[in-house]
């Protein structure tokens, strides 16, 4: 999804001929990297608070 908004903001100025919305993929691609760090600090810290390191919990060779 975000890879189509970029092409999308990326292709309507050069179309519409106007040169002030040349950044806004700039911007979407910094956001989008921004709320991806957010929602992996995110994951982490849960991880961190509600999970185990107990692996023997997960038995994978069992039928």
């Amino acid at each position: 999804i975000i890879l189509s908004l970029y092409v999308a903001l990326a292709i309507c100025p050069i179309q519409t001929h106007t040169s002030s919305t040349t950044i806004m993929p700039i911007l979407l691609l910094a956001f989008s990297a921004c709320e991806a760090g957010a929602g992996l600090a995110l994951l982490v810290a849960s991880t961190r608070t509600h999970g185990s390191d107990h692996l023997h919990n997960l038995n994978l060779l069992q039928c």
